[in-house]
């Protein structure tokens, strides 16, 4: 195993999520649990239930009536996307305040919660029922750079350099200068954090489909969202950028450039909202 790997593995341990995750998968693993028991523990811890109830009665739900408490939360929502939620608002405490010397960490977020937006609504477009999930994987789709930039710097730029200056696509780019790409990366941190194996596999393979893979629906769905999420934070048009998506995606969801551009206009409209709803500290100004 090359140094440069045990660098970013040294690094990846380090990251860990909040304890409140952890409490609740324990809880979910023994299979004897109610719905109560899911409301009490989100009720401990006074930060999660403010945030958890702000988040619910956001724009981002559009529940028409207003939900007070946490058992009338997990009630509505279930255990599933509540543990969808807690998973990510786990993910901006993990690693919303991390620093990186060479990368504009604010416009990282940006650009993941721009993917996170688009995969959720690209999989309403596939009429697939786990939205949420799908925005956590958008939102985990890019998270290996951070873990690059924070470990092996240095390289992590040569290989942007060399990605905007010869046009290769950046995990290409990643593999020639360090022997990986930032979505093994990503993978590795996640069977680190002892995440579904689905979110593993879905955003390991998210740069080059691979149709014989498990979960390839899925798989389609967040490659496009990235293709998405580029564009945003390249500031490039969308039509522009799509070309270049694996045309397995296209047939996988039956979606087309259009629908995509339909679904941008939805995500630049939602974006400031749940940035801040994610990541308070930010405030989101000028997105």
């Amino acid at each position: 195993m090359s140094s440069n790997w045990n660098k970013v593995t040294v690094e990846a341990n380090l990251v860990s999520l909040p304890d409140i995750y952890w409490r609740l998968r324990e809880i979910l693993d023994t299979h004897d649990y109610s719905l109560p028991d899911i409301a009490q523990l989100i009720v401990y811890d006074p930060g999660l239930t403010a945030r958890l109830l702000r988040i619910v009665n956001s724009a981002y739900f559009g529940f028409a009536a207003k939900i007070d408490t946490v058992n009338h939360a997990v009630s509505i929502l279930g255990v599933q996307q509540i543990e969808d939620l807690i998973l990510t608002t786990s993910i901006a405490d993990a690693l919303g305040d991390y620093e990186c010397e060479h990368l504009d960490v604010r416009q990282f977020w940006l650009r993941s919660v721009y993917r996170a937006i688009a995969a959720r609504d690209l999989a309403g477009e596939c009429s697939l029922m786990d939205g949420e999930r799908m925005f956590v994987a958008g939102l985990l789709s890019g998270i290996g750079q951070l873990i690059l930039y924070q470990s092996v710097p240095v390289l992590a730029q040569q290989a942007q350099r060399q990605a905007d200056e010869t046009g290769q696509p950046l995990h290409l780019a990643e593999r020639e200068v360090m022997g990986f790409d930032h979505a093994r990366v990503a993978a590795m941190l996640m069977r680190n954090w002892k995440l579904p194996e689905s979110h593993v596999t879905v955003i390991e393979n998210h740069l080059e489909l691979d149709a014989e893979a498990e979960y390839f629906l899925e798989t389609s769905i967040i490659h496009l969202a990235a293709w998405i999420g580029n564009a945003f934070a390249e500031s490039r048009p969308l039509d522009e950028v799509l070309v270049h998506a694996d045309n397995r995606a296209w047939d996988a969801t039956g979606l087309d450039t259009g629908h995509c551009e339909a679904i941008d206009v939805v995500v630049a409209e939602q974006l400031g909202g749940v940035l801040n709803l994610l990541f308070p500290k930010m405030q989101c100004a000028a997105v």
